[in-house]
């Protein structure tokens, strides 16, 4: 699936392009849609897609039943690292199993965890550091790369993380 994100050399955008194959049958609706509508196809399919994303519901620990858009609206940032954690303690559930390794990574390393004297840390929301992560999430990434084949978690040592 092809994506774009910018128009122009240096200019960023707030949409994304998105190649998709459909049904002629679905793409036919979709024309007849956007006429009744009066709104372009790419409308339509943004309008449907967000209705679809509020109507579908998902169990979470902390909630008896919540909505995706919800869920969507808690966890999204601009900011990779932080949808990423926030994603994982939200809804660890929708992580693929490179996500997982790398959520592992974190939660066995200290360095992303306000710790104690005997430097013990709970794995919890009030003690991640966001900024932390985004501080090493390039060299976070790596780490998981490097040692994708190992058969458990490698934990990431401070000095990995600390851009000098």
């Amino acid at each position: 699936m092809a994506t774009k994100t910018s128009k122009r050399t240096g200019e960023s955008s707030t949409t994304v392009s998105v190649g998709i194959r459909i049904d002629p049958k679905i793409k036919f609706a979709l024309d007849i849609m956007g006429r009744l509508q009066k709104r372009s196809l790419t409308a339509v399919v943004e309008w449907a897609i967000s209705n679809a994303i509020a109507d579908q519901k998902i169990d979470l620990p902390d909630k008896m039943d919540a909505s995706l858009a919800e869920v969507i609206d808690r966890v999204w940032s601009t900011d990779e690292s932080t949808r990423f954690i926030k994603l994982c303690f939200d809804m660890p559930q929708a992580l693929t199993y490179d996500e997982l390794r790398i959520w592992e990574t974190v939660k066995a390393s200290s360095f992303f965890w306000v710790t104690d004297e005997a430097g013990c840390y709970e794995i919890d929301r009030a003690s991640i550091s966001l900024e932390f992560v985004r501080m090493a999430w390039d060299a976070l990434l790596a780490h998981v790369e490097k040692h994708k084949l190992s058969s458990t978690i490698v934990p990431i040592r401070d000095d990995d993380c600390i851009p000098f």
